[in-house]
C-alpha cells in the first residue's frame, strides 16, 4: 500500500514540474536575465472620441513600483510622458490634441522605478471632425410668422445626432441679432423676439456622436427657404377703381393701402349721381408675382357703426389683371374668370358690426392681383367707405 502512496506522489511531482517549466517558456519573453519581470502593464484602456482629439482613459496601476508611463502615437513620432502621482482615484486619463480626422494607434507603456518598462497596452481610434460633420444633415424650415412681437417659428424635428440649433435674424432697429436660446433637437418650436417681418433668418446646428467627447457646430448658416411672414408694406401698391368711383382727391383709392388706419386715410366712393352704380370694383396690384399671402383684412370706419357701408362683397385673387370696369358681367371677364379664387369661394356679407373683416388662409397664396367686388351697399346713398387693406405674408425675392 505505501508503494502505491510512494507512486502516486512521485506522479504528481513530475508533472507539477513540468508545469511550472512551461510557464516559465511562456514568460521567457518578459523576464530580464536575472529573473526580473517586467512591470504591471496598463489594463482597461479606453478611448473616448473628441473633435480632432482623442481621450484615454485607464485603470490606475496597483503595482506601486509603477510609477510613470510613456503614450505614443504617430507611429511613435509623438510621445507624452504620464506621471502617476498627478491623478487621484482608480483611474489616469489624457487627452491628445490637434488630431487629423483619420484613425490613431496609441501605445501606452508603464515604468517602474528602476526603469523597466512593461508589456504595451494599444488601441486604435478616430477623431471626428469637418468631414464627419458633413455627412449630417440640417433639419426643415418650416414656417415663420410674426405673431405679436415675435416671429414663431417651427421647424423640422433634430436629425440624426443633432444636438441643438442656434438662430440670428434681423430685429426691428434693423441688428442682427444672435438667439441666445437654441433649440433642442426633441423640439421644433421657437420665437425670435422683436424679428422684423420680410426678411429671412438664419439658423446653423450643432451635432456630436453617442459617447462623444464634443459638440460640434457647423460653421455654415443656413438662410431660411422663405423670409419671416407678416404685414405687408404695401404703399408701392397700385390700387384702382370703377371709373368715377372716387369722392375726391382726399380720398383716393391709395389711401386704402398707405398703412394708416384712420378717418384722414381713406377711399370713399363716388357721391351724387355715380354712387348708386354697382358693381364697385377695387383692384390692387403689388406690382410683382413674388408674394405669398396668407391673411387679408379689410377696416372699415372704426368709430362709427352706421359709416360700414359694406354689405355683399366678394373677393378673387390671381395672376391675370382684373378690370375695375369690367361691369355687371364681370365674372366672366378676363382675369375674374381666370382667377385662382373665385368669388362664390369667397362671398361675405359685412354688417354695421363689421368695423374689421380678416380672412386667413392655412397655406400661402402666391397671387399679384387682388379684387373687391362690391355688390350694394347699406348706405341709402349707395356709398362705400373703406380706411384700409392689410395684406400678410412675405416676399420671396426679400434676402
Amino acid at each position: 500500500m505505501k508503494k502505491y502512496i510512494y507512486l502516486l506522489l512521485t506522479l504528481v511531482l513530475v508533472v507539477c514540474v513540468s508545469s511550472c517549466k512551461d510557464q516559465d517558456e511562456i514568460y521567457k519573453e518578459f523576464v530580464k536575465k536575472g529573473g526580473y519581470v517586467y512591470p504591471e502593464k496598463t489594463n482597461e484602456l479606453k478611448a473616448i472620441r473628441g473633435h480632432n482629439r482623442i481621450k484615454l482613459t485607464w485603470r490606475m496601476p496597483n503595482d506601486p513600483s509603477v510609477k510613470t508611463a510613456k503614450l505614443y502615437w504617430n507611429n511613435k513620432t509623438k510621445v507624452m510622458d504620464i506621471d502617476y502621482s498627478a491623478f487621484s482615484g482608480d483611474k489616469a486619463e489624457v487627452i491628445v490634441d490637434n488630431l487629423e480626422e483619420r484613425s490613431h494607434t496609441f501605445e501606452l507603456i508603464n515604468f517602474d522605478t528602476d526603469g523597466n518598462k512593461s508589456m504595451t497596452s494599444e488601441i486604435t481610434e478616430a477623431p471626428y471632425a469637418d468631414n464627419w460633420l458633413l455627412t449630417h444633415s440640417e433639419r426643415t424650415a418650416y414656417t415663420a410668422e410674426i405673431v405679436g412681437t415675435a416671429a414663431e417659428l417651427v421647424m423640422g424635428f433634430g436629425t440624426d445626432e443633432m444636438i441643438a440649433t442656434r438662430f440670428r435674424y434681423i430685429d426691428t432697429n434693423g441688428d442682427l441679432i444672435m438667439l441666445e436660446e437654441t433649440m433642442g433637437a426633441n423640439t421644433n418650436k421657437i420665437s425670435l423676439p422683436n424679428a422684423v417681418s420680410g426678411k429671412k433668418y438664419e439658423y446653423s446646428s450643432s451635432y456630436s456622436p453617442a459617447g462623444g467627447l464634443d459638440t460640434i457646430w457647423s460653421k455654415n448658416w443656413v438662410k431660411s427657404p422663405t423670409p419671416i411672414s407678416g404685414k405687408l408694406d404695401c404703399k408701392s401698391w397700385n390700387v384702382t377703381v370703377t371709373t368715377g368711383q372716387i369722392w375726391d382727391n382726399s380720398f383716393l383709392p391709395s389711401k386704402a393701402v398707405d398703412g394708416v388706419i384712420d378717418r384722414n386715410h381713406r377711399w370713399v366712393s363716388a357721391q351724387g349721381t355715380l354712387s348708386g352704380v354697382f358693381p364697385k370694383i377695387m383692384v390692387v396690384d403689388n406690382q410683382k408675382d413674388s408674394y405669398y399671402i396668407n391673411k387679408v383684412s379689410l377696416y372699415q370706419d372704426q368709430a362709427t357703426m352706421n359709416r360700414r357701408f359694406g354689405n355683399s362683397v366678394e373677393m378673387y385673387w390671381g395672376n391675370e389683371p382684373f378690370d375695375p370696369d369690367a361691369g355687371t358681367d364681370y365674372a366672366n371677364s378676363p382675369g375674374f374668370a381666370d382667377a385662382i379664387a373665385k368669388g362664390n369661394w369667397l362671398t361675405t356679407t359685412f354688417w354695421f358690426s363689421t368695423a374689421t373683416w380678416t380672412r386667413s388662409w392655412p397655406d400661402m397664396q402666391r397671387f399679384q392681383y387682388f379684387a373687391i367686388v362690391w355688390k350694394n351697399s347699406r348706405s341709402g346713398s349707395g356709398w362705400i367707405d373703406l380706411w384700409e387693406i392689410e395684406f400678410y405674408g412675405y416676399d420671396s425675392e426679400a434676402e
